[in-house]
C-alpha cells in the first residue's frame, strides 16, 4: 500500500514552522480554584489534577512586531494543573505545576492553524478585549459575539520584579477515523516552554463565566466564593515550542500515571 504524506491543514491556512517566538506580551495569568471533579472529568488517562485544584487563565493580546511570524491575535486560554508534572524557575527554586490544555481561544486562524497542527492544542475562534482606566482592568473573552469571560483587576506598572524558567504543557492531540466514532491519533503531547516575564503589582477584583447553558466550559467556572490561586501581571516573552509524544494511546497500554 502507497503511503501518502499528511499536508496539514488546507494550503489557504497559512502556518509558520515550529517553533515562534513571542516577544513582551502583557499578560494577565490568573489561577483559581474549580470543581476537582470538572478538573478531572477533562484531563486525559495519565494526569491528574493537582491538589490545589487549580485552573490557571492566560489573556492577552500582541502586535505583528512581537512575534516571529503569527502576526498579531489575541488570545485566551484555560489550563488545568496537573499532579507530577513540575517544571522550575527562579534558577531551580520556583516549582511550577504542568498545565493541560482544556480550551483555547484565538482571533487569528493562522495561530489556530498553528496550535492544533503543532501541538494538538484545541484551538478554537475567539476574541480578547481589554480596556484598562484609572488603574483598573476590565479582560473579556468573546465567543460567538456572546461575553463569555469577564476579568476585573487593580493594576500598575510597578515594577516587582523579573522571573524565567519553563513551563510543562499538555495537550491530548487527536484525529478522528473518517468515518467517526473512533480515533486514527490520540497521542499525549508534552510542550516544554522557555519564559522570561518583567513582572508588575496587580490584584484580581473579580471573575465570573458566562458560557451559553451546556457549554462545558461553563463546568470550569471558578468556585463560590471566588479563590486566586495565583497571579502573574507582566510581560512575557517564550516559545510556542515543539511538541513531543509522552504517551500514545493506540499503541502504549493505559498508564495510571505518566
Amino acid at each position: 500500500m502507497t503511503r501518502v504524506p499528511y499536508r496539514g491543514m488546507p494550503p489557504t491556512i497559512w502556518a509558520p514552522e515550529v517553533p515562534q517566538l513571542i516577544r513582551g506580551a502583557r499578560m494577565t495569568i490568573v489561577g483559581f480554584e474549580a470543581d476537582r471533579e470538572a478538573l478531572q472529568e477533562i484531563l486525559p488517562p495519565g494526569l491528574t489534577p493537582h491538589p490545589n485544584n487549580s485552573i490557571q487563565m492566560n489573556m492577552y493580546e500582541i502586535e505583528a512586531d512581537q512575534s516571529s511570524g503569527f502576526g498579531g491575535f489575541s488570545l485566551t486560554y484555560l489550563t488545568v494543573e496537573v499532579d507530577g508534572h513540575d517544571s522550575m524557575a527562579g534558577d531551580g527554586t520556583v516549582p511550577i505545576p504542568g498545565r493541560y490544555f482544556a480550551y483555547y481561544w484565538n482571533s487569528s486562524p493562522r495561530v489556530i492553524s498553528y496550535a492544533r497542527e503543532g501541538a494538538g492544542i484545541p484551538a478554537m475562534p475567539g476574541i480578547r478585549t481589554s480596556e484598562i482606566t484609572d488603574g483598573k482592568l476590565t479582560s473579556a473573552l468573546h465567543v460567538d459575539g456572546n461575553e463569555v469571560i469577564t476579568l476585573t483587576a487593580s493594576v500598575t506598572e510597578d515594577h516587582v520584579g523579573d522571573l524565567g524558567g519553563h513551563l510543562n504543557y499538555y495537550s491530548h492531540r487527536q484525529i478522528p477515523e473518517p468515518f467517526g466514532g473512533y480515533a486514527a491519533l490520540s497521542q499525549l503531547i508534552e510542550l516544554p516552554l522557555p519564559f522570561t516575564v518583567k513582572l508588575y503589582d496587580a490584584s484580581v477584583e473579580n471573575l465570573t463565566f458566562n458560557f451559553p447553558e451546556g457549554h462545558p466550559a461553563q463546568k470550569l467556572a471558578p468556585t463560590d466564593p471566588l479563590n486566586i490561586t495565583s497571579l502573574l501581571y507582566g510581560d512575557v516573552t517564550f516559545t510556542y515550542s515543539m511538541g513531543r509524544v509522552i504517551h500514545d494511546y493506540l499503541v502504549d497500554e493505559p498508564a495510571a500515571h505518566i
